[in-house]
């Protein structure tokens, strides 16, 4: 198969054409991944090869949580240590360069023509997303290892100590900082990011707490223990999710809650058990979740009713949630696309490398990136 010059949005190397067959996207158990590699062909559109020399040597264990974010048409992110840049799609070079002088520890924030670079010294950047000038640099108490949020004109971001900081969009000055306690172990790499919902703002910590705070002056509002018992992992992971009225909360040790908005909590409307859970997202009425297990549920957020449930083999470390599939980023570099009406699987590809967190979407293409600074984009249907 040859090689052409230019294909869609990603393909400046060489096309991977593969499609699973209708009767492979109907049937399950025809598209195994445990089976052979040829009973279901991803849709592999193509992949760009940020770091040929590294992806040469193939380093064990080469770990980039930050991954790329996407900014018109530049992508954003880490090709080398301690440097940021933009890597521009259309003319398939870079636009600019960001001598960061410390790694990326979460995803580039981008809003609008800006982008806010959260880097391992604590520091937080807003640059101009397609020139990298610098707008304003802080430092915060310690590095964020979550996403950056914007509610309003307000900044919220989460260091590993626990620390939630509102930040004024514009002039990078502090707000407010709101202390969620010191963590009383490690700060898991699935924490969940805060979320802001109205005028509040929803946060959970490693001792299974969930706040609701102010998002005007980051005043607490109330607090609830998310569950109550002596679990060693109650970290709240996966997304904290709103809707209906009701806040969504997962833990590590695999409790999963549905909670009232209205008024402080005195008692879960639900609760379920779970193997370690390792993801959760949420859309439309359905909270998914992943377990330690390769386990994915789709659970009516309602009142936890399973609507499906199917097993993939390994654990997944992220979720990303389309119009009609589900994608699955596995902890050992496998992709899973799912039917999101019964969890069927479509497709999957094993890119033998250690995924980022979250991929990107870009028009009907969805795009993973690696550790080894290769990214490859699927065809979203």
């Amino acid at each position: 198969m040859g090689c052409k010059a230019s294909i869609g949005l990603f393909g400046i190397v060489c096309l991977l054409l593969a499609s699973c067959t209708h009767q492979t996207q109907t049937h399950a158990s025809q598209c195994d991944p445990d089976g052979a590699p040829e009973t279901c062909r991803p849709f592999r559109t193509g992949f760009i090869k940020i770091d040929p020399e590294l992806d040469a040597i193939k380093p064990l264990g080469s770990i980039d949580e930050s991954g790329w974010s996407l900014a018109g048409s530049y992508l954003l992110g880490s090709p080398r240590k301690e440097w940021v840049a933009a890597y521009d799609l259309k003319n398939k070079k870079y636009a600019w360069w960001f001598p960061a002088k410390a790694d990326l520890t979460a995803p580039v924030g981008v809003f609008g023509s800006w982008a806010i670079l959260p880097l391992r010294d604590g520091r937080l950047v807003k640059v101009e997303s397609q020139s990298g000038k610098v707008l304003w640099d802080v430092r915060l108490s310690r590095f964020l290892a979550t996403r950056i949020s914007l509610a309003g004109s307000s900044l919220l971001a989460y260091t590993v100590d626990q620390k939630l900081f509102s930040l004024d969009f514009q002039t990078g000055q502090t707000q407010w900082v709101f202390d969620a306690g010191t963590p009383s172990s490690l700060t898991m790499r699935s924490a969940a990011a805060p979320v802001a919902s109205g005028n509040e703002v929803f946060l959970g910590n490693s001792d299974g707490q969930l706040f609701s705070i102010s998002l005007a002056s980051g005043k607490e509002n109330w607090k609830i223990e998310v569950g109550k018992d002596d679990s060693r992992y109650r970290d709240i992971v996966g997304e904290i999710a709103v809707g209906n009225r009701q806040v969504y909360v997962t833990r590590l040790d695999g409790q999963v809650f549905a909670y009232g908005t209205v008024q402080k909590p005195s008692d879960a409307l639900w609760q379920e058990s779970y193997p370690t859970i390792t993801a959760s997202a949420y859309r439309d009425g359905t909270l998914y979740l992943a377990s330690v297990n390769g386990d994915v549920s789709a659970l009516q957020a309602s009142n936890g009713r399973v609507l499906w449930k199917v097993g993939l083999g390994q654990a997944v470390k992220s979720i990303t949630l389309g119009e009609k599939s589900i994608f699955l980023g596995g902890s050992e570099g496998r992709i899973t696309a799912l039917n999101n009406t019964d969890g069927r699987i479509l497709w999957y590809d094993d890119l033998k490398g250690v995924l980022t967190q979250q991929p990107v979407v870009i028009d009907d293409q969805i795009y993973y990136s690696t550790g080894l600074k290769v990214i490859y984009s699927y065809k979203l249907f």
